[in-house]
């Protein structure tokens, strides 16, 4: 039988370029049956390899969970002669990637930098890319051998997805080279031209694509590689592409309201219900109600959500919580707060009280003043005596090198026990991630390497890999091409620019870069959670180059945008291959998206600290992720590692240590007592909240999220699958766009037409804490008060 089987499949795959339309699931022969394939929270092949020790591909397609989720959001067919990368696709995606670039790089000014989902474009272009089709004349040129029309015939889902990706390149996120930009011109002063600034982002932007095609065969052809965070995007082109019956024809959905008017039906109710946090009554944005259980003001500082740690803290606001927690598996979300119970809620209160850390019982002031009261979500530094030390003052006047004095007369400097621990658990994350690709998925990485190599093509025999072999693939020397031009371009911006970083230093940063990407792909393909090289690239060169403040926030940013721009590259080449999206469109789609963002990110930040000087760093305008970069230039920049974690302070580098030792354990657990459990004590993704619910940011989200997820990866899920296969992703989608509209109409309204202060909307253009009963304060600005 098993004979049978293999040559079924060989002759399969003879025949796949030749008759793509003429797959179907049933085609893949079915394993044994797994009792525990429709638990939401099973990881796809993940049993496989904890007895193997590598992840099979071995699964029904047409049963398990994960199958199920994807089949129900993507087309089970392909037709290879549709026309893809059209004019009208280009035209909509460069009009719409300029607009949300825009609106993107505004927001990542506010207090909580929120980016707004290339959702909505898919959204707005489906029914300009229908009226377009209906007016563009149809007539044909012809470009050498090359014939093509304004109007191909009818506006086509492939055409859709490419204007989606255009758009998303351009505008679906924020250049993390943007944090160099704005830390050195705003927060630094110095001078740098546009073509500096440009030439800096395109280089960081580019480079990371070509790590990514050479990382295909590791996380977007196994089929186990899922990407949960393309569920809610899935779900909206198969909102406008496929019929309802035909998706859910053996649910038995007693569920007649289309998916499409179910989608605006919530987008409406979203932007409804943003009126009040956004608008009307910002307090729900973070709500803290043990603040209400003492009068002891210490006590409520440090159970606050925006100065504190957030222990009983909820946010009614979905800027908040976004759909993510729709899509990723309820075990992520629960392994993510176990590592938030004890990092945060056990660790660091041990550390602040018990004298454990020699900065846990100074008090601290304000991290904006000076003054105040104990602020432990602080992410600024402080000297011996525990008052605050200004940023500016630790470099030099335009030249950012150390002020050695300054530094001499206040050291040591000391951080709150939340920002000293966000970087340990950083440490530990670094470890576990290596020790953990390698012990559960070590032999797959050997065995896809040794295909690299080889040449062998796409590996897969479902029926997604099937349908892709219709078109050629991007060879793996194209990226790497690409990984050498831009590394080069690099090497010369770093000698030419302000953005200063020795040749070496570049080829350091893209080396560290190469060890980490392939295991934090795989986590990601898996979890839906990113884990970032931000902290371990500082850190190696703050070792190398302390004092030198610039070289270390560019290395920082270089090494970390290679991984971020390779892991929105690899997203994006999933979401093709479930959409049949032929993979040289897929580049070219995001490297035209990406020059887009660069031309205009520079241009519209020039313009934001030009003409909002007066708002910047105010109320709900603080750029508060700009301001956390640039602190962490004074921390292994200005200071170093070296001199800043000394003493006491050094037990910090036992964060690598543990996280060494900490996966082998349920790994050599397993071998003893095999279990499937022992997969989901996950150290990697328990140590990866720093990254949002580190010090600086407002600790408001654990048990909001924890809930969402629990309600629509869990309960729903078993209970109501019919719903929850048609709706669940349609949902979260609707209620991320009904959010960001609300947030980007408001924006603008409330910079004229503020609402009126009141127990609901304290005066924080004035000081006032959001959460102004957790500080002494009163809703509204005193100015007698203050003058006193």
């Amino acid at each position: 039988q098993t004979t049978l089987a293999n040559d079924r499949i060989t002759n399969d795959n003879a025949n796949v370029a030749a008759n793509p339309e003429h797959w179907h699931p049933e085609h893949i022969p079915g394993p044994k049956e797994d009792v525990h394939k429709n638990d939401p929270s099973y990881v796809a092949y993940e049993k496989a390899g904890i007895e193997s020790n590598e992840a099979s591909m071995e699964e029904d397609e047409e049963t398990d969970a994960i199958a199920r989720a994807i089949n129900s959001v993507v087309p089970h067919e392909d037709d290879p002669n549709t026309p893809v990368t059209t004019f009208r696709a280009v035209f909509l995606g460069t009009v719409f990637g300029a607009a949300l670039c825009f609106a993107n790089v505004l927001m990542s000014f506010r207090s909580s930098s929120v980016i707004i989902p290339a959702t909505i474009i898919t959204l707005i272009s489906y029914p300009c890319g229908r009226f377009m089709a209906a007016v563009l004349p149809t007539h044909q040129f012809k470009t050498g051998s090359y014939v093509w029309s304004l109007n191909p015939g009818p506006f086509n889902m492939k055409e859709h997805v490419i204007v989606t990706l255009i758009a998303s390149a351009a505008g679906g996120g924020i250049p993390y080279g943007l944090d160099n930009l704005i830390a050195q011109k705003w927060k630094g002063g110095q001078e740098i031209a546009w073509f500096e600034g440009f030439s800096w982002l395109v280089t960081t932007q580019m480079i990371g694509f070509g790590f990514a095609g050479i990382l295909r065969r590791f996380v977007i052809w196994p089929r186990e590689m899922v990407w949960p965070g393309n569920f809610s995007q899935l779900s909206i082109f198969a909102t406008y592409w496929q019929r309802d019956d035909d998706v859910l024809a053996d649910n038995n959905s007693t569920w007649s309201i289309s998916r499409y008017k179910f989608f605006w039906a919530v987008a409406a109710i979203m932007f409804v219900w943003e009126l009040l946090p956004i608008y009307i009554m910002p307090i729900f944005q973070a709500f803290s109600i043990m603040c209400f259980f003492s009068s002891n003001l210490q006590y409520k500082n440090n159970v606050s959500a925006t100065e504190g740690l957030g222990f009983l803290s909820l946010t009614l606001d979905w800027e908040f919580i976004t759909s993510t927690w729709m899509t990723t598996p309820f075990w992520v979300a629960c392994v993510m707060l176990a590592g938030q119970v004890f990092w945060v809620w056990i660790l660091v209160p041990l550390m602040q009280f018990t004298g454990s850390y020699p900065g846990g019982q100074k008090h601290f002031g304000n991290g904006n003043t000076g003054t105040g009261t104990y602020d432990v979500n602080s992410s600024a530094i402080y000297d011996k005596d525990g008052n605050y030390a200004s940023k500016t003052k630790l470099y030099n006047a335009g030249t950012f090198e150390t002020n050695m004095t300054y530094v001499a007369d206040l050291a040591p400097f000391t951080l709150t026990p939340y920002f000293y621990t966000s970087y340990m658990m950083s440490f530990f994350n670094l470890s576990a991630v290596l020790v953990h690709i390698y012990l559960w998925y070590g032999r797959q990485l050997a065995r896809q390497t040794r295909a690299m190599f080889a040449g062998e093509g796409r590996q897969g025999n479902d029926l997604h890999n099937r349908l892709m072999r219709a078109y050629p693939e991007v060879p793996e020397w194209f990226y790497a091409g690409i990984l050498a031009v831009f590394l080069v371009l690099t090497i010369v911006v770093g000698e030419k620019t302000m953005f200063v970083m020795p040749w070496w230093s570049v080829l350091l940063a893209t080396l560290i870069t190469a060890v980490f990407i392939a295991p934090i792909g795989i986590i990601q393909s898996i979890t839906g959670q990113q884990i970032g090289l931000n902290v371990v690239t500082e850190f190696v060169i703050g070792l190398i180059l302390p004092g030198k403040v610039v070289t270390v926030m560019c290395f920082k940013s270089f090494g970390y945008n290679i991984m971020i721009q390779a892991m929105s590259l690899l997203s994006d080449l999933k979401l093709g291959h479930y959409l049949h999206i032929p993979p040289w469109h897929m580049l070219a789609s995001q490297l035209y998206g990406t020059l887009i963002q660069c031309l205009l990110s520079v241009s519209i930040s020039y313009w934001i600290l030009d003409s909002w000087a007066d708002r910047l760093g105010k109320g709900a305008w603080q750029a508060n992720g700009y301001g956390i970069f640039f602190n962490a230039g004074g921390i292994w920049g200005a200071i170093g590692p070296k001199a800043f974690f000394t003493g006491q302070s050094s037990l910090i580098y036992l964060g690598f240590l543990a996280g060494f030792i900490a996966p082998i354990i349920p790994w050599a657990a397993n071998k003893y007592y095999p279990s499937r459990w022992w997969i989901y004590i996950n150290f990697p993704i328990m140590s990866a909240a720093y990254g949002t619910w580190g010090a600086g940011n407002w600790s408001n989200t654990f048990w909001m999220t924890l809930f969402v997820s629990w309600l629509f990866q869990f309960y729903i899920f078993r209970n109501s699958y019919a719903w929850w296969a048609k709706y669940n992703y349609v949902a979260g989608a609707g209620m991320d766009i009904g959010m960001a509209v609300c947030l980007i109409v408001f924006a603008f309204v409330s910079a004229d037409h503020p609402f009126p202060v009141w127990a609901g909307n304290p005066d924080t253009n004035n000081g006032i804490n959001l959460e102004y009963y957790c500080q002494g304060q009163q809703y509204n600005f005193d100015p007698y008060a203050a003058t006193e």
